[in-house]
């Protein structure tokens, strides 16, 4: 073996490595370095890998475990719940009426385009649930939800055609739509239907049950189309008769009607028009000219007043009837007084002659409160021919009536002396005698004899109740003492619809009089609510 020097190596070296610049030894070493970074590099990077991967992981773990451990509920529509069945043997039918209203199904079609106008309405009615299910609820607490908890609610969808108001047919269809609730788990979602939302299950519904109002509507139809096509009234009598029988509900009602307004004569045709007004829904089906005359209250349509002022009656006392006869109740302005009648009605009646006064009155519009005050007092103008405004003395008066006919009798009469009835009450001192206090010790005395036996029951139902008993029997006691209900309205010629007004009218008008407070003692021993009105009156 040769052996080299230290020199001859170095210098192998650089023969073989003349541009290094460097040992052989210092370059393996780097090559070897370079290596170990790029392996620890590589695992740097599949530990990261790892790591992303590790973190999707519990991701997805967590999703699932989210999913599983999710409470849901979910809403089914029973189709065999459904309470009618649909054979399918309609597709369409005739009708006699034209459609109007949201609900315009493509399966009734109108005779003509002339035919009278019914509404069609479509609305759903909640029943309620069926009940409690115990078992259901059992399941549902021992697996912690995991059974989901059963219930039914029914409900009932409604199809209706209407004409003025009132229902000439109506179909109606029950179905039920079931519950599956779970606190903690997905386990609703086996049965199929709408998650979360009861409201798209309902919508299912009532696509289902369609058809079943289809053939429901539709039969009913054709039968009325018999009994009427079988009836066939003619003249006005056997129309009359058809409306107070079968056609009283019955599509063909309008049809009818049109027929007995097609029956006017040529003379006298609004005097006709006037005697069937009566006939539900006649009014509304008369040309405009005729209408005019027929919309209002009972003795105040245009053509009662065209009769009573060509007998004389004069023209501002028709204006207080029609001022008086405005409905106090917001209510009734939607159902009566002036309803329906327009601008052009009201034209048409001051062509025909009818005072602009009047016409100008017969509205919904609520007059002005100084008119209608003035109306009140029965004199609508003063001396100068201006409407006038009531005195406090008038305004008063109208807070009482001047008949029996109210609900609290008046104890003075209309020449301001006491009433019979309560100069009976005062001569018999029943103001003194008979009251909540001797009542109600009356009334504890016999509570307590009741329940003696009972330790302090005894004494507190004997004393509450008992005081209630002696109101009671003091009040029976009064009325007794003045005559009797009978002799207390027959001896009274004004009366209060309400014991507020009692209370004013009676304090201004004779609070400042000898006898008020006898006439209130014995008033009060009748009705014991006006005590407190008259407490709040001063």
């Amino acid at each position: 073996m040769v052996r080299l020097g230290r020199g001859a190596f170095i210098k192998n070296c650089l023969y073989l490595y003349p541009n290094s610049g460097v040992s052989l030894s210092r370059t393996h070493f780097n090559q070897w370095n370079l290596g170990i970074k790029m392996k620890f590099s590589c695992f740097q990077n599949f530990r990261k890998k790892a790591v992303a991967a590790s973190a999707v992981g519990k991701a997805l773990v967590s999703l699932v475990m989210v999913f599983l451990l999710a409470g849901c509920q979910v809403y089914q529509f029973d189709r065999g719940s459904v309470s009618a069945n649909s054979t399918g043997s309609y597709t369409t039918g005739t009708v006699p009426f034209t459609i109007i209203g949201e609900e315009r199904p493509d399966w009734l079609v109108p005779e003509s385009p002339d035919a009278p106008q019914v509404v069609v309405s479509r609305t759903t009615e909640t029943k309620g649930s069926t009940g409690f299910n115990g078992a259901s609820f059992l399941g549902y607490m021992l697996t912690l939800s995991l059974i989901p908890f059963y219930d039914e609610v029914q409900y009932e969808d409604i199809y209706a055609l209407s004409w003025q108001g009132e229902t000439l047919l109506e179909s109606r269809v029950t179905y039920s739509i079931d519950s599956y609730l779970s606190l903690y788990f997905p386990t609703p979602m086996m049965f199929m239907g709408s998650l979360n939302d009861e409201a798209a299950e309902q919508a299912v519904a009532r696509d289902f049950i369609t058809d079943h109002h289809k053939d429901s509507v539709l039969a009913v139809i054709d039968q009325q189309r018999t009994d009427f096509e079988q009836a066939n009234p003619q003249t006005a009598a056997e129309i009359a008769a058809y409306l107070k029988a079968g056609g009283a509900n019955s599509v063909y009602r309008p049809s009818a009607v049109l027929r007995l307004i097609d029956l006017a004569p040529e003379t006298d045709t609004l005097a006709y028009h006037a005697a069937n007004s009566q006939v539900p829904g006649y009014v509304d089906l008369l040309p405009a000219r005729y209408q005019a005359w027929l919309i209002g209250p009972k003795d105040l349509r245009g053509i009662d007043l065209q009769t009573q002022l060509a007998e004389g009656v004069d023209t501002d006392q028709l204006l207080v009837r029609m001022l008086n006869a405005y409905p106090e109740q917001s209510g009734d302005i939607q159902s009566g007084y002036y309803t329906g009648m327009t601008r052009s009605h009201r034209e048409l009646l001051k062509e025909a002659g009818l005072p602009a006064g009047l016409v100008d009155r017969m509205t919904n519009e609520a007059p002005s409160a100084q008119l209608l005050a003035a109306a009140k007092t029965g004199k609508l103008r003063d001396a100068s021919g201006n409407i006038r405004i009531p005195t406090e003395a008038e305004l008063l008066e109208q807070l009482v009536r001047n008949d029996n006919l109210g609900k609290y009798m008046s104890p003075y009469t209309s020449d301001d002396v006491l009433a019979e009835w309560v100069n009976s009450a005062i001569n018999a001192n029943i103001g003194a005698t008979v009251g909540t206090g001797i009542g109600a010790a009356a009334g504890a005395y016999a509570g307590e004899k009741a329940l003696e036996q009972i330790p302090f029951v005894g004494s507190f139902l004997g004393g509450a109740v008992g005081a209630e008993i002696g109101k009671s029997v003091g009040r029976e006691t009064a009325i007794s003492a003045s005559g009797g209900w009978e002799a207390i309205r027959a001896s009274s010629d004004r009366s209060f619809d309400d014991v507020q007004s009692m209370a004013r009218y009676l304090t201004a008008k004779y609070g400042h009089t000898g006898n008020f407070a006898d006439a209130m003692d014995a008033t009060r021993q009748i009705y014991p609510e006006l005590a407190e009105a008259l407490a709040r009156a001063y």
